[in-house]
């Protein structure tokens, strides 16, 4: 259904080498519970996240999931220090 997927470069204020930050929203599922839930995957921090994000409806889910990637990528940019291009703000 939905594979959306961007690529970024981070470079950490502590001067190691930029790496690539992938960001991928896919999987859309309708769920037996009648809730909609997508995969969320966040790869390239120190750590990577793989979640579901659950939602009323797929719109909801998938506002849900940009919610918590902002709120998880753009924190772990403001954390460990650094920018990423194109320009992802917490």
């Amino acid at each position: 259904m939905i594979n959306l997927e961007v690529v970024y470069m981070f470079a950490p204020s502590d001067g190691s080498a930029p790496r690539t930050v992938t960001i991928r929203i896919s999987d859309m599922q309708h769920d037996a519970d009648g809730l909609w839930s997508v995969a969320v995957d966040v790869i390239g921090f120190k750590t990577d996240d793989h979640v579901r994000i659950r939602g009323a409806d797929w719109l909801n889910a998938i506002e849900g999931a940009a919610h918590f990637i902002r709120g998880l990528a753009g924190g772990k940019v403001k954390d460990d220090g650094g920018t990423m291009s194109p320009i992802l703000l917490p």
